[in-house]
C-alpha cells in the first residue's frame, strides 16, 4: 500500500465559517474589517463582469471603498493579486484587500475584491466633456500617466487586458487624474471592445485571448486615447467581425480613425501606439521622448508586401496574416490552392522569400500525402505563414496561453470539450511554440498528450486545465456554487457539499484529484496510486490519509459533515479486517468520534498499523492452525482406507495358509486312515 507520511497532530482550534443563507444576509465582514452591503449596489463600478457594492471600513469609516463581487463563469486572475494589492500607482486603481465571500444574491461563495472608490465617477459618464482634441497639455499627461501605469504593470508581470473607455475613472472629485479600473475580475480581454484589440486578439474567441502582453496594453492605451481625443466612440455600431475585417483591409489607425481627422503630431501617436507590427508599436519610452519634442528612435520592422496577390474565397490578400486568416476561414478551398501549387508560387514569386518557401515544402512533404485532416494542414500551413495569429482548429481559436480558461468556460457553460481533447492528440501547440521568438512553451507541454491520454485519478483534461493555469478554481461538482482556488479551501467545500445531504458519492473526483495534484505537488502520488488500484478499500483508505493530512496542515479543525461521510466510506476499510469481533469494535469508535469533525481521529481508529499486523498475525495463525486440521483429517481419512486395505491382504494370506494347513491336515489324515486299513 502506497503511503504518505500524515501527522497525527491535531490542527488548532478556528470556528467554523458557515455561509450566511440567501436572501437573509445583506451584509457580509471581510477579513473582519470590511463591510459589503449587498442592499447598496453602486451599478456605475459594475466592470468585467463583476457587481460593485458599498464597502465600510470599521476602522477608517471615512475611506470610500466597493467592493467588486466576481463572477464565477469568468473567474478572477487570483494569482496576480497579491502583486496587484502591493501597487500604488496614482493612474492604478489602487486594491485594498481581497477575498473569498458568502454571496447572497447568487447564493454561492465568489472572490470579492475592495478596491478604493474613484470619486469623480467613470471618465465616459462626464457629459462629453472629455474630448481632449483641444486640451494639448491634459491629453499629454493622460497619455503618459496611462502608460506608465502600463509599464509599472509589466515590471510585475502582469498586463491589464481591461484598458477600455468604460473602465477608466476619475481618481478625485475634481475630476484632474484618471485611473486605470479593475483587471482582475475576469478572463483578460474577455469584456474588451473589438476597437481596443489587435488584429491578432480578435481573431482569437473572447475565452482564450490569453495574457497577452505589454504591446496589447499600449494598443488599448492608443484606442483609448483616440477615444478621448474624439470624443465619441469608435465604430461601436460594428460587430467584432466586421472590425477585424476593416482592421485586416484599412490597418487600425486609419480604421478607428474612420471620416475624422486629426493633426499630424496627434496622427503620429495614434499611428505609433496603433501599429499592427508588434515590433514597431511605441513604447512609453518612445512616447515620452516624441511628447517632449525629441527624435523617436525604434527599428521599423518591414512588412513584406508581394509583387502579387493571391486570390481565396474570390477576394484578392497580399499580406502574410491577411493570407493566413482568410485560408483558415476557407481550409478546403487552401487546401486544393496548396495541393496546386498555387500557395508556394505566391510564396516564391509574389514574395520571393526563399526561407519561407523552404518550410512550406517541409510541411508538404511530411504531411502531403495524409488527406485524412485538410483543416490540419492548414491549420500547420498558417502557423508558418503568421506564427503571431492564434491557433485555428475546427471551431476553436485561441491562443496557447488561453487554451485552460477556454477549457475552464466550456465546461461552465456546459459545452463540448471534444475539439479540445483533439487538438491536444495534434502537435498543432508544439508547432506554434517552435514558431515563436518571444514566447516559451511551458515546462509541461510536452506532457499533453500523455495526460490527455490518461484515464485515471490526477490526469485528463482536468490537469491541463490546472496545470497551466494558476487562476482557475477546481471546479468539481462536488464543490457546489464554492468558489475553491486553493488546496485548503477543497476540505471546507467538501464539508458544505456533504451538510446539504444530496450528495452520497465518495468525496472526491478526477477533477479535485487533478487540482489537488496540481496544488500539492508529487507528494500526493502515493494517494493517487492508491485510488488508481480498483480496491474500494484502499480506495477509502487513501483519501481518509489525504484528507487527514490536509486537515491538519489547512484546518479548519472541524469538519463534521464530511468526517460523517468518510465514517460511512470507511465501513469499506472495517471489512478489511479478519476478525469479526474487532470490526464491531471499530464501528462502536468511529461512532463515537465522528461528531468532533476531526480527522485525525478516524484515521488513529481505522489505520491503526499495529491492530491491523495483529489482525494479520492472527488471521494468519488462525489460517495456519485451519490447514493443519484439516490436514490432520486428510491423514485420518487417508490412514483408514490404507488400513482397510491391509486387513485385507492380512486375511487374504491368512485364509491361504488355512487353506494350505486344513490340505494338509486332510492329507495326513487320509493317508493315516490308508495305512491302518
Amino acid at each position: 500500500m502506497a503511503e504518505e507520511d500524515l501527522e497525527q497532530t491535531p490542527p488548532p482550534e478556528t470556528p467554523v465559517e458557515t455561509p450566511p443563507a440567501a436572501g437573509k444576509e445583506s451584509i457580509y465582514i471581510l477579513k473582519e474589517r470590511y463591510t459589503i452591503d449587498f442592499s447598496s449596489p453602486m451599478v456605475w463600478l459594475d466592470t468585467n463582469g463583476a457587481k460593485a457594492y458599498k464597502v465600510e471600513d470599521k476602522i477608517n469609516d471615512k475611506r470610500e471603498l466597493f467592493a467588486l463581487v466576481c463572477n464565477n463563469v469568468t473567474s478572477p486572475r487570483s494569482s496576480l493579486l497579491p502583486y496587484l494589492k502591493s501597487i500604488d500607482h496614482q493612474s492604478i486603481m489602487k486594491l485594498v484587500e481581497y477575498g473569498v465571500i458568502s454571496y447572497p444574491v447568487e447564493n454561492s461563495r465568489n472572490m470579492a475584491l475592495i478596491y478604493e472608490t474613484p470619486l469623480g465617477g467613470r471618465v465616459i459618464d462626464s457629459a462629453g466633456a472629455y474630448c481632449l482634441k483641444n486640451q494639448p497639455e491634459k491629453f499629454k499627461t493622460v497619455l503618459l500617466s496611462l502608460l506608465s501605469a502600463v509599464e509599472v504593470l509589466r515590471s510585475y508581470g502582469i498586463t491589464h487586458r481591461a484598458i477600455r473607455a468604460d473602465n477608466v475613472y476619475y481618481r478625485d472629485e475634481n475630476r484632474e487624474h484618471i485611473v486605470l479600473g479593475d483587471c482582475i475580475a475576469s478572463f483578460p480581454a474577455y469584456h474588451q471592445p473589438a476597437a481596443a484589440e489587435t488584429i491578432e486578439s480578435l481573431m482569437a474567441q473572447k475565452d482564450g485571448r490569453g495574457n497577452g502582453s505589454d504591446k496589447n496594453d499600449i494598443y488599448a492605451v492608443g484606442a483609448l486615447m483616440l477615444q478621448l481625443y474624439l470624443g465619441h466612440g469608435l465604430l461601436e455600431e460594428l460587430t467584432e467581425t466586421e472590425m477585424l475585417r476593416l482592421k485586416l483591409k484599412k490597418g487600425s489607425y486609419q480604421t478607428l480613425l474612420d471620416a475624422d481627422k486629426t493633426s499630424a503630431y496627434y496622427a503620429s501617436i495614434f499611428r505609433g501606439l496603433l501599429n499592427d507590427i508588434e515590433e514597431n508599436r511605441w513604447t512609453y519610452t518612445h512616447t515620452y521622448s516624441f511628447v517632449e519634442g525629441k527624435q523617436v528612435n525604434i527599428t521599423q520592422s518591414s512588412v513584406e508586401r508581394p509583387k502579387k496577390a493571391l486570390t481565396v474565397n474570390g477576394e484578392k490578400v497580399y499580406n502574410l496574416t491577411d493570407v493566413a486568416y482568410t485560408l483558415l476561414q476557407n481550409p478546403e478551398e487552401g487546401y486544393e490552392q496548396l495541393k496546386a501549387g498555387k500557395i508556394t508560387d505566391w510564396i516564391k514569386n509574389g514574395l520571393e522569400n526563399e526561407k519561407l518557401n523552404a518550410q512550406v515544402d517541409k510541411l508538404l512533404h511530411t504531411n502531403g500525402e495524409n488527406t485524412a485532416n485538410r483543416e490540419l494542414l492548414i491549420s500547420k500551413l498558417c502557423i508558418i505563414l503568421a506564427p503571431n495569429l492564434p491557433i485555428k482548429y475546427k471551431n476553436l481559436w485561441l491562443f496557447p496561453g488561453g487554451i485552460p480558461k477556454a477549457i475552464f468556460h466550456a465546461v461552465k457553460s456546459g459545452e463540448s470539450l471534444n475539439s479540445f481533447y483533439e487538438l491536444f492528440n495534434t502537435d498543432l501547440i508544439k508547432a506554434w511554440y517552435q514558431e515563436q521568438t518571444s514566447v516559451r512553451a511551458p515546462a509541461n507541454a510536452s506532457e499533453f498528450k500523455a495526460y490527455i491520454s490518461r484515464k485515471d485519478m490526477g490526469y485528463g483534461i482536468d490537469r491541463i486545465m490546472y496545470d497551466f493555469d494558476e487562476d482557475l478554481p477546481c471546479i468539481s461538482p462536488l464543490l457546489g456554487d464554492e468558489f475553491v482556488n486553493s488546496a485548503p479551501r477543497i476540505l471546507r467545500a467538501l464539508d458544505h457539499t456533504y451538510a446539504t445531504g444530496k450528495v452520497t458519492s465518495m468525496p472526491y473526483d478526477k477533477n479535485i484529484m487533478a487540482y489537488l495534484r496540481c496544488k500539492m505537488g508529487k507528494k500526493i502520488d502515493g494517494i493517487l496510486t492508491d485510488l488508481n488500484t480498483g480496491r474500494e478499500a484502499l480506495q477509502a483508505s487513501a483519501i481518509l490519509r489525504l484528507y487527514t493530512d490536509m486537515q491538519n496542515k489547512y484546518g479548519p479543525a472541524q469538519l463534521p459533515n464530511l468526517a460523517k461521510w468518510l465514517v460511512s466510506a470507511c465501513m469499506l476499510i472495517i471489512k478489511s479486517y479478519h476478525n469479526v469481533k474487532y470490526q464491531k469494535y471499530l464501528e462502536r469508535e468511529l461512532l463515537k468520534v465522528h461528531k468532533n469533525g476531526k480527522l485525525y481521529e478516524i484515521t488513529a481508529i481505522i489505520e491503526d498499523e499495529e491492530a491491523r499486523q495483529k489482525d494479520s498475525i492472527d488471521y494468519a495463525n488462525a489460517l495456519k492452525n485451519a490447514n493443519l486440521m484439516i490436514s490432520e483429517k486428510n491423514n485420518l481419512v487417508n490412514n483408514t482406507a490404507k488400513w482397510d486395505e491391509e486387513a485385507k491382504s492380512v486375511a487374504m494370506r491368512f485364509a491361504s495358509v488355512l487353506a494350505v494347513l486344513t490340505m494338509i491336515t486332510s492329507f495326513v489324515l487320509n493317508l493315516f486312515f490308508w495305512i491302518l486299513k
